[in-house]
């Protein structure tokens, strides 16, 4: 259960009604996740607001769900993981590196490269990714790509810290750790 109740469609303000309504539009529900956050309209706003603008940047669908499923799983966070899994699936990642990707592999080259760079900027939080960042650099690449692979891991480490304080209540299938 968990420790902070999720909000129904009457308890919040109208903006978060907006956001709810968006939503419902994109994913045909709220997640719980959104219903928890929304006690904090502006932490929602973080969330929903960053997911918005990344998801038009330079790294791919794949690439972009692909480091959730691999933050989620190195932080423990099983509806992160759940929730990535299914939306990895939407973007047409194959199950094979849906499954890989909790332990930071995948099939495609240069969204392995993304991977390892995440991984190791969540692990010591940029201190010692000193090789991630060569290696990305040596594969190609671009600065931007970087960046948004740091404002991914950054946003998932967000909504990770968030349900696994709280123990927000799964609402996706469960997906079983690799």
């Amino acid at each position: 259960m968990s420790a902070i109740t999720t909000l129904s469609d009457e308890d919040v303000t109208p903006h978060v009604a907006e956001v709810f309504a968006g939503a419902k539009a994109s994913m045909g529900k709220v997640p719980n996740l959104f219903r928890v956050l929304a006690h904090a309209p502006a932490a929602l706003d973080v969330y929903t607001g960053s997911k918005r603008l990344l998801h038009d940047g330079v790294l791919s669908p794949q690439a972009q769900e692909q480091i959730a499923i691999a933050i989620a799983a190195a932080n423990g966070c099983d509806y992160c993981l759940a929730a990535h899994t299914g939306a990895a699936r939407a973007v047409g990642v194959s199950a094979e590196d849906r499954a890989s990707a909790q332990s930071g592999h995948t099939s495609d080259a240069k969204i392995q490269v993304v991977l390892d760079l995440a991984l190791a900027i969540n692990a010591t939080h940029g201190q010692a990714s000193a090789p991630a960042l060569e290696t990305a650099r040596s594969y190609g690449l671009s600065d931007a790509e970087i960046l948004e692979t740091v404002a991914h891991v950054a946003i998932n480490i967000l909504t990770n810290s968030v349900n696994n304080i709280v123990g927000t209540t799964l609402d996706f299938p469960k997906v079983e750790r690799v």
